[in-house]
């Protein structure tokens, strides 16, 4: 009968575990601290809304924002026929600085049925116009930004900027994220990007 423990089988075990221990060294080390930008990227969310707020019907105290969160809760009239009930605790943000004005800020909302589910209060610009972060990659239907949003995008975007691409792929390459995207209200889609340098 042999001997199962011999030289030879320690020196192979020692080998397997030197590797895994060198592979361990060169490919992992200590996890890198992950900024909450990078978190929000991989975060994806369809948007399924994106409509012009016409008035806040708040729930008693004024609506707002604090933390991510809404802080109480309020009904944003879109039009005679639609709205949008955010209660307090649901996910989003307020970027529309001039606030109350009527008309002068868009609700973007990933919904679940009718039920605001996370939502994003932006400045509507003249023209019906909402700017949103820079394209990351296009796919059958829909855009995703570098913030994670998915919206809808016409099937030639309108590139403006000093110099022209052959396409957006270029485009990319060449700017990085050095560019706004444009959602037209009206057309109910990505219309247009804008390069900021």
């Amino acid at each position: 009968m042999r001997e199962i423990f011999s030289l030879r089988f320690f020196a192979a075990v020692g080998a397997v575990i030197a590797s895994f221990l060198i592979a361990s060294a060169l490919v992992g080390g200590a996890p890198e601290a992950v900024s909450e930008e990078q978190v929000a990227a991989q975060l994806v969310r369809r948007v399924d809304l994106v409509e012009r707020i016409e008035r806040f019907d708040d729930d008693g105290a004024p609506f707002a924002v604090s933390d991510g969160v809404a802080v109480n809760g309020t009904v944003l009239i879109i039009d005679d026929r639609r709205s949008a009930r955010i209660v307090p605790g649901t996910p989003g943000e307020d970027r529309c600085p001039i606030g109350r004005r009527i008309g002068a800020c868009a609700l973007v909302a990933d919904l679940l049925g009718e039920a605001v589910v996370w939502f994003r209060i932006e400045p509507v610009e003249p023209g019906g116009v909402v700017d949103f972060g820079p394209i990351v990659s296009l796919d059958d239907d829909l855009a995703t930004l570098a913030d994670g949003l998915q919206l809808p995008y016409a099937p030639v975007l309108a590139r403006r900027c000093a110099t022209e691409f052959e396409s957006f792929t270029a485009f990319r390459r060449e700017l990085g994220e050095a560019f706004v995207s444009r959602y037209t209200l009206v057309e109910r889609q990505l219309t247009d990007v804008i390069c900021t340098e």
